[in-house]
């Protein structure tokens, strides 16, 4: 229950929708919901309504071309209207200059602006990026220089028929007995077609690029390199620095956290917490330290300093990003705390004294903070110590959660789903999020 505004005792809640967005009515009090632990999205705004995370708009400069949350808003580009031959993505399609066939538009002839020429008695052609012209009917090219086009109304015999669109032994047709179907020989210029490191094909007389030979793959989508990209696929994307599924991209659409971090999943999506609470980077098993620069998260270290001065939301705040990262949100810090079996502690549902660092671990009168993972049992599947007990722990919101090593009832105060202002307990500390 809660203090109401009439110095009543009431029900903090009856239902959800009388909590803030980013909370649920439990137990007849406003938690966070686990649905907005690590609820964001690449490049876009976030937005989580009682635990429904669901992704918002596109920052500027960023669209997501593909329509897959999971990865947010992946493309970089800001649209310019419609597509024009010139190198980029005008329209933000993912394509470039997709309008335009380069192998064979004699306007943009293997390039945006290369026009071929159009020589006399002729009409212009481009050909696997290369011009070339034919001749108009009842004219030849009896000389074959391309200046002067087909100079000839009269067709002189230039020896047996060979495939390069000209009537060679002046019969009326031109490159009979080639088939100009293959990739040897296709089109009307008998173009050889070749793509580096994939299958050439010929698809209505223009050579088309076909499948990639093994071990290389086309990630930018253009003929003109072939297949560009080398690469052994070995499965699924897993954190190992390496293009597992061979799609361009490193460790995509997974959590990848430091060693000194877990990574946590939830319903609205992952990120990384800190194993232990955060401590000076020159803290030892017997000092807090004395260097304030960034937060550090290690095993068999006093936590934060709160005897030397309480530790304030801004002091937090800074200490999280000197190091790379930032203060938990309550939504996350909950869902660390409650682990992937959502227990009332971080250990299980019932109350064990000895497990964590509580005022009932070493008797009345004997109780004391101890070195970061001092506790081994107290912790979770995800791997996160001391987030019941030891300090408290504050979230970005301002408030503390976990307990401390010194509460007078620590059954009450270490669940997960408790919060309290600063200004009522002292041992504060934090953890650093990502």
């Amino acid at each position: 229950m809660v203090c109401g505004e009439d110095r009543r005792c009431v029900l903090e809640c009856r239902a959800t929708e009388e909590c803030e967005l980013e909370e649920i009515c439990s137990g007849n009090r406003c938690v966070p919901a686990p649905g907005c632990a690590g609820c964001s999205f690449a490049h876009a705004q976030a937005v989580c309504v009682h635990g429904d995370c669901s992704m918002g708009p596109c920052r500027s400069g960023w669209i997501d071309a593909n329509g897959a949350a999971e990865d947010g808003c992946e493309y970089e580009c800001a649209p310019a209207g419609d597509e024009a031959c010139n190198g980029r993505d005008d329209d933000c399609d993912t394509q470039t200059d997709e309008d335009f066939d380069l192998l064979a538009d004699p306007e943009n002839c293997g390039g945006c602006g290369t026009v071929c020429p159009e020589p006399a008695h002729s009409s212009a052609r481009c050909d696997f990026g290369d011009c070339f012209f034919s001749c108009d009917a009842g004219w030849y090219d009896t000389n074959g220089e391309a200046d002067d086009g087909c100079e000839s109304d009269t067709c002189t015999p230039a020896g047996d028929e060979v495939c390069n669109g000209r009537d060679d032994d002046c019969d009326g047709t031109t490159d009979e007995g080639f088939d100009k179907t293959l990739p040897e020989s296709c089109g009307p210029f008998c173009t050889v077609c070749i793509f580096p490191r994939a299958v050439p094909r010929c698809v209505d007389g223009r050579c088309r690029m076909g499948d990639c030979e093994a071990g290389w793959w086309d990630i930018n989508r253009s003929p003109y390199d072939g297949c560009e990209y080398p690469c052994e696929p070995t499965g699924e994307e897993t954190c190992d620095e390496r293009d597992n599924d061979c799609d361009g991209a490193t460790d995509e659409g997974i959590v990848c956290c430091p060693e000194e971090m877990v990574p946590v999943t939830t319903a609205g999506g992952s990120f990384c917490i800190d194993r232990w609470e955060a401590s000076r980077p020159d803290a030892t098993a017997t000092t807090f330290g004395t260097d304030p620069s960034y937060a550090t998260s290690r095993p068999g270290v006093l936590p934060w300093p709160w005897m030397s001065g309480r530790v304030t939301l801004s002091d937090a705040r800074a200490a999280c990003a000197a190091a790379g990262k930032r203060l938990c949100n309550a939504a996350e810090w909950v869902a660390a705390c409650r682990g992937p079996d959502d227990t009332e502690y971080c250990y299980g549902d019932a109350y064990d004294a000895a497990i964590c660092n509580g005022i009932d671990a070493f008797g009345a009168g004997g109780f004391h903070y101890m070195p970061t993972g001092s506790f081994p049992d107290c912790t979770n599947e995800y791997g996160v110590f001391d987030i019941n007990g030891n300090v408290w722990e504050m979230t970005d919101d301002g408030m503390m959660r976990g307990g401390a090593y010194n509460c007078i009832d620590s059954r009450t105060l270490h669940q997960c789903s408790f919060s309290i202002d600063p200004s009522r307990v002292n041992a504060i500390g934090f953890r650093c999020c990502r």
